[in-house]
């Protein structure tokens, strides 16, 4: 029997890639995480990902979109030069609009800035 897309998601079989404050630079651990990433976008050649690039709540919304977007690319940048097809790859910017987390403090603020991977076709 075959899962659902939901179904498919809630399992997490990509795992969400984080940066630090103020930045879209991917760091080493997130590098690591994406190589895995590419593994399993490579066994799944049928899948298209949606890569949602989120931020913590400090700064205006503007600022937060733009560098949600540069998340997501940066995200969809480093999958490509892995041999993973653009095709395949949406971005999108969720600024600071879905956090992870709503607690007011780093520990918080640590977990929304990131790159999350939601399947969207299999």
């Amino acid at each position: 029997m075959q899962m659902t897309l939901d179904e498919l998601n809630a399992t997490a079989p990509l795992l969400p890639v984080f940066f630090n404050y103020d930045e879209a630079e991917l760091l080493p651990e997130g590098q690591s995480t994406l190589q895995q990433n590419a593994v399993w976008m490579r066994r799944w050649t049928s899948t298209r990902v949606r890569v949602e690039g989120h931020c913590d709540e400090r700064g205006t919304n503007e600022y937060n979109l733009a560098l949600g977007d540069s998340r997501a690319a940066a995200v969809r940048d480093y999958l490509v030069s892995l041999g993973i097809d653009a095709s395949r790859i949406i971005t999108v910017s969720r600024g600071e609009e879905s956090p992870f987390c709503v607690e007011d403090h780093e520990g918080c603020w640590s977990r929304n800035r990131r790159g999350h991977f939601v399947v969207v076709e299999k």
